[in-house]
């Protein structure tokens, strides 16, 4: 939910520009979540285009720089695009890389502040280039505000905001490829969360809750696990604490009033929902990520994962020498610890070591019996650590 003074400020905005406050409410959510900073404070909250950058780059006669530094590429890649911004330390950091390259290039190439508006448009909203447009944005909570209107002033999006034509605004304002990203389908929902949250505003209490069973109760467990609010739990009927809190997340979430009671309101809310958006940095999270963060799942399945490498190298420096190498178990063995260079000079170490005991067939059972256990610690370790981290980029889990 939006912090107080940014809801108030854009209601303010909203009704000074003719615009309905729960439709620019439910624009600046969609791009933002009502995010105006980064962690800083006053840099506007931003995200780099590596795309973008290939053009601006090369309109300013220093791609190659970019290149280098692998803050340009030549199209749109979900698999590198944001693999350094996931968190707001991150996103500073590749931001003053690019700037030292060349600044008006780094911040062209950005979106930034509550209505994410892009630097390459900074002339067309009345500004000398983006680094003037950005400092207008800079720490300050109503130059954003002022810029996104702009924008929208630009692109004549008022009447359709207005006229609630959410595939017209998000097809002008996100691009033709607004539909891949449901833009359309989110703004719908967040245009209706706010007219509620609006109402919600002016004091108006919840209905009463009603009796329920406990089958009713596992259902609403069970939908509000669908809609993306795992607090509440396992389904087992029992209207708890995590239940309780779960249903005032969803309320929270969806405008209403929030008192973690199942009124008609939510019940009628809670049948027509969207899923809740997982946030970006959960979405895009790596298991050094969640490592970093302290998840216990991710650091034993690593120690787990090192014991499978311990014992997959004894195994093969028990049977290495010729009959190895003809089976190719040493290669298959290197290939599945994926460290095959630097393992292939300590198991040569090994071997000159272990050559006394290469002729006899137990020790080479044995070592055998090791790499086939090794490797299946180690690829369950893996298995463990995969599951994991869907469960925490899906929003399974809370917690790290």
């Amino acid at each position: 939910m939006f912090p107080d003074k940014i809801t108030r400020a854009l209601i303010k905005a909203a009704n000074a520009s003719h615009i309905e406050p729960a439709a620019l409410l439910a624009l600046v959510e969609v791009e933002t979540a009502g995010k105006a900073f980064e962690e800083d404070g006053r840099t506007p909250a931003f995200l780099y285009e590596r795309h973008v950058a290939w053009r601006e780059a090369k309109k300013r006669g220093c791609l190659a720089a970019f290149i280098r530094a692998g803050l340009a590429t030549p199209k749109w890649d979900r698999a590198t695009q944001y693999r350094d911004q996931r968190t707001s330390a991150q996103r500073l950091e590749l931001m003053r890389a690019a700037r030292a390259i060349d600044a008006e290039t780094a911040l062209r190439s950005a979106s930034h502040g509550l209505g994410q508006i892009m630097g390459n448009l900074a002339e067309r909203l009345g500004f000398a280039d983006a680094a003037d447009m950005v400092a207008h944005m800079t720490g300050s909570l109503d130059g954003q505000i002022d810029c996104l209107l702009r924008e929208l002033a630009a692109t004549h999006l008022v009447a359709p905001l207005n006229a609630h034509e959410w595939a017209h605004v998000a097809r002008i304002y996100n691009g033709a490829g607004y539909a891949q990203n449901r833009y359309d389908v989110r703004l719908a929902d967040a245009y209706k969360r706010w007219c509620r949250r609006l109402v919600t505003m002016d004091g108006h209490a919840p209905a009463p809750e009603p009796s329920l069973s406990r089958d009713e109760i596992r259902a609403i467990q069970l939908r509000l696990r669908e809609l993306g609010f795992a607090e509440a739990g396992s389904a087992d009927g029992a209207f708890g604490t995590r239940t309780i809190g779960a249903i005032a997340a969803f309320q929270a979430h969806e405008g209403l009033p929030v008192s973690g009671r199942y009124d008609d309101t939510t019940r009628a809310a809670l049948n027509v929902a969207e899923p809740r958006p997982v946030a970006r940095e959960r979405a895009e999270a790596s298991a050094a990520d969640m490592k970093a963060a302290g998840s216990r799942t991710i650091g034993e399945a690593d120690r787990l994962s090192g014991w499978g490498r311990l014992k997959i190298w004894l195994g093969v420096s028990a049977v290495a020498g010729g009959a190895a190498e003809q089976g190719g178990l040493l290669g298959d063995a290197q290939q599945a610890v994926d460290t095959a260079r630097q393992a292939k000079g300590i198991l040569e170490s090994l071997h000159e070591l272990a050559a006394p005991f290469l002729r006899d067939p137990v020790i080479l059972v044995f070592g055998a019996v090791l790499i086939v256990a090794g490797v299946a610690v180690f690829l369950g370790a893996r298995r463990i650590t995969a599951a994991r981290l869907a469960d925490h980029r899906s929003g399974l889990h809370a917690g790290s």
